[in-house]
């Protein structure tokens, strides 16, 4: 609380310098009327204030203000003088942080008149809370009559806090001196805004300040969202009554439409009204969706065809894939509109990992329940496509498509044969019934500890994919059962001849049909809350809420990141914008310290009361059950694995390869143990240690992993609030379902990633109806680069964890990464099997804590 009262302290010092500069700006030589568009006659262009009102029409006097628009808009204005027949007054500014604005304005009367053509062209950055901007002015048309320079304009916007906004403009003529200090300021005593206050002070060169210059006030009310109400008035050019009006203003969809009459305090005498139209305001819009009077059907498109949902994409030229978290406020802007009747989905040839697919379907049926049609379209779904298709209210599938539901298999390749042929011996260190990694290389069939485990694994996916469809398609349990029994590939007709669909086309079929049978019209454009970034019902820099993915093995420099991840989190501490912190945990395990790292910086975030939401997502055991463990509350999902706590590790060593090859090497060393991580280097293989371990050596190992399992245990028992022996009886290394899990105190809940953020708002104490910012880290890349030559990966070389669903989000998403090459890698394994022996190898002996990628279903590592 205290650096974030320094850091406003800061924010408000620095835009009172700026305007104690202009303030003390010297008076230069007197003159009558200003050689520029001056903004005491100019200012009823603005509904309020430039600082209050933002957007292009407010950067003609304030470039900064340009910039507290979200997009880019378009605002246009006139009024109706009666001077010349025709628009007398009339103009239009356009842009956001480049920006372009003419002001047209006829002088004179009937019998005589002339026109005056002001053009702008300004520059303005920044953020939220604070803008600054600059900007060229110049003019044409009769400037002999009416002088005219051109001019520098400059300007600044600071919004410290949800309820105060304040700015200061500079106009500098660059021909005969001439200046004009524009200061603004904007209330909003509730810290919505419902209501407004607003005042401008203005004073030129030839004035005192605080003497000479001249104000303007007023006030804004928002009784409901589109409606604007508004009174202003300005000190009159004589010192007599102050000129008033009043602004009458209405959003519909993008664009607002006001109307601004002004009066003469002196006779109360109209003196014009100025029309404003301004096309993307951040403004929330009348709420007209749901009348019903003449309303026809209406059906919004989403088309997922051929995507691939994850957490990341790259920023640019990538349509492959869909960011979960740009997805989701189109799926809740959808859910909430009163102008959508029916959802059309395509997913044509759509992919993504098991538990995003889960949170869509959640989202999904969020919709669904609100009173919306859900039509869903596939071309050949497999169970967890299928599994999601299923609910909705019609499902059609391509005449040439195919529903393929075999039921589910976890299958494990055993290589001890394999390693005894090569020439390679390992040794086990395995003290813990359930820690299976390392069977595939010290055995030939399964132990009976992982069949158990595995079966589960089995039997609560399958359960979970045949429930859900089956009650969403009105089956039963047993008549699903037997189509995974008895067809298990069901073309289109025998799928819907089964129940599964209910009927077949193609898209563009579908969409046909909602027209013409249906009588429904498509929403072209996007709900009217989707895609803005904000609005402006919140001034300022909004609580930050960061989203940091963990994502990967546990190493210190690819997957997780364990050295950047934790400098990250630990960062956040000193940030008083951040309020909390959700972690998205997907990862198998790996090694030991990276893990601790990031788990240690979790631990002190919440020590410094920022809380921390863990959300898992398709794995998260072992090492990443240990970065999982201290978060405040852990959400995961029914098709998570996790748990696994426990420790393994292993000795692979050269057993006679070296021999075979032709390959002989020697060493010298000091030291009773040195000779232990000497290597043999192997053409293809890499450094393989030259012998077995000891058995004095095989019980020092013995104590070490021991030890590792403990402190493990006890670390678990104190993030979950559990005793030791508790976390040790559902540990030994057993890996858990999301359900499981969740009934052993290893999570808390079942949940998406939407609601692991609401969660950490509840829990950072931020209001429901107040705005957060949501931070993506690590940020997003900005294209992927081609890769050029050949990839020559070797059996323990360098490669990711699992090329798939567990690879880390920055090169690659699992979904598209490319196989290893067969030639190249090790015959018969894939690039998991891989680059897991690649890690046992590395780990040297030392403790690791990780899953076998043989125990994730294949969606689980990008393959669908």
């Amino acid at each position: 609380m205290r650096a974030s009262r320094i850091v406003q302290i800061v924010r408000i010092a620095r835009i009172v310098l700026g305007l104690l500069v202009l303030a003390a700006a010297p008076a230069l030589a007197a003159r009558g009327g200003n050689p520029f568009l001056d903004y005491r006659g100019g200012s009823w262009l603005v509904p309020q204030t430039p600082a209050v009102t933002g957007g292009p029409v407010a950067g003609l006097f304030n470039p900064a203000a340009a910039v507290l628009n979200d997009v880019g808009g378009a605002d246009f204005w006139w009024n109706d003088t009666d001077i010349r027949s025709g628009l007398d007054d009339y103009g239009f500014a356009l842009g956001r942080n480049l920006s372009f604005a003419m002001n047209a304005t006829t002088f004179g009367t009937h019998a005589e008149s002339w026109k005056i053509y002001d053009y702008q062209l300004g520059l303005a950055g920044g953020s939220r809370d604070h803008a600054f901007g600059l900007a060229y002015r110049w003019s044409n048309g009769e400037t002999a009559r009416t002088p005219r320079e051109d001019a520098l304009v400059v300007g600044t916007v600071s919004r410290p806090f949800r309820w105060l906004s304040f700015g200061a403009a500079g106009t500098f003529a660059l021909g005969p001196a001439a200046y004009q200090g524009v200061f603004d300021v904007g209330l909003r005593p509730l810290g919505t805004d419902l209501l407004t206050l607003h005042a401008d002070w203005t004073a030129n060169d030839d004035e005192r300040f605080l003497a000479d210059g001249s104000w303007g006030a007023g006030v804004e009310l928002r009784p409901v969202d589109g409606v604007h109400l508004g009174f202003k008035a300005r000190e009159a050019a004589d010192g007599g009554d102050p000129d008033y009006g009043a602004f009458l203003g209405v959003t519909l969809g993008f664009s607002t439409f006001g109307a601004l009459p002004v009066y003469s305090g002196a006779s109360d005498e109209r003196l014009r009204t100025t029309y404003l139209v301004r096309s993307n305001p951040p403004l929330r819009g009348l709420p007209l969706g749901g009348l019903t009077l003449g309303k026809r059907t209406t059906y919004f498109p989403l088309s997922l065809e051929n995507r691939v949902l994850t957490y990341q994409k790259y920023r640019w030229f990538d349509d492959e894939r869909i960011a979960w978290l740009d997805l989701l406020p189109l799926l809740d802007a959808v859910r909430d509109a009163d102008d959508i009747d029916i959802v059309a989905v395509n997913l044509a040839g759509f992919r993504g990992r098991p538990s995003l697919v889960w949170e869509l379907r959640e989202k999904l049926l969020e919709i669904r329940r609100t009173g919306k049609e859900l039509v869903i379209h596939v071309d050949n779904p497999g169970a967890l496509v299928y599994w999601l298709a299923a609910i909705g209210d019609q499902v059609t599938i391509d005449p040439y498509g195919m529903v393929t539901i075999p039921g589910l298999a976890l299958s494990r390749s055993y290589l001890k044969g394999t390693l005894e042929k090569l020439g390679l011996g390992f040794q086990e260190h395995r003290y813990f019934k359930y820690k299976s990694a390392a069977e595939t290389l010290s055995r030939d069939h399964m132990s009976d500890a992982d069949r158990e485990q595995r079966q589960r694994i089995v039997d609560v996916i399958y359960t979970t994919f045949r429930d859900g469809a089956a009650a969403a398609r009105d089956l039963g349990p047993d008549q699903f059962d037997a189509l995974v029994d008895e067809q298990a590939l069901l073309t289109a007709a025998e799928a819907q001849a089964a129940g599964l669909v209910d009927g077949a086309a193609r898209w563009d079929g579908v969409l046909k049909r909602l027209r013409d049978e249906r009588g429904a019209r498509p929403v072209r454009k996007a709900p009217r809350d989707y895609p803005r970034e904000f609005w402006d019902e919140q001034w300022g820099q909004p609580a930050k809420i960061p989203v940091v993915y963990a994502v990967g093995p546990c190493a210190m420099d690819s997957g997780i990141n364990g050295r950047k991840t934790s400098a990250y989190l630990r960062g956040l501490i000193g940030d008083p914008d951040v309020k909390a912190v959700v972690l998205r945990a997907d990862s198998p395990g790996g090694e030991v310290l990276p893990s601790d790292l990031v788990a240690e910086a979790i631990a002190q975030l919440r020590a410094a009361g920022k809380p921390v939401v863990v959300s898992q997502g398709d794995v998260a055991a072992s090492g990443g059950y240990w970065i999982s463990m201290n978060g405040a509350e852990i959400l995961t999902t029914p098709l998570t694995i996790t748990g696994s706590v426990g420790v393994i590790s292993g000795w692979l060593w050269d057993d006679g390869f070296a021999e075979k090859a032709g390959v002989t090497s020697d060493v010298v060393h000091r030291g009773a143990h040195a000779d232990l991580y000497a290597n043999v280097n192997l053409p293809f293989l890499g450094g393989i240690p030259r012998r077995p371990m000891t058995d004095a050596e095989l019980a020092r190992v013995e104590h070490v992993i021991r030890g590792m399992y403990g402190q493990f245990v006890d670390a678990v028992a104190r993030g979950r609030g559990m005793t030791p022996e508790a976390v040790d009886a559902i540990a030994q290394g057993r890996v858990w379902m999301g359900p499981d899990a969740v009934a052993n105190g290893l999570a808390d809940r079942l949940g998406t990633l939407d609601q692991a953020i609401g969660r950490a708002r509840e829990l950072a104490g931020i209001p429901a109806g107040r705005e957060i910012e949501l931070v993506e880290y690590p940020p997003r890349p900005l294209v992927q680069w081609p890769s050029f030559g050949p990839r020559l990966p070797g059996l323990f070389g360098l490669g990711t964890w699992v090329n798939g669903g567990l690879a880390h989000l920055y090169g690659r998403d699992a979904e598209a990464a490319e196989p290893v090459p067969a030639l190249l890698g090790a015959p018969g394994l894939g690039t998991a099997q891989v680059d897991y022996l690649q890690s046992l190898n590395a780990a040297r002996g030392g403790a690791a804590v990780l899953v076998d990628p043989d125990l994730l279903p294949e969606a689980w590592t990008g393959h669908d």
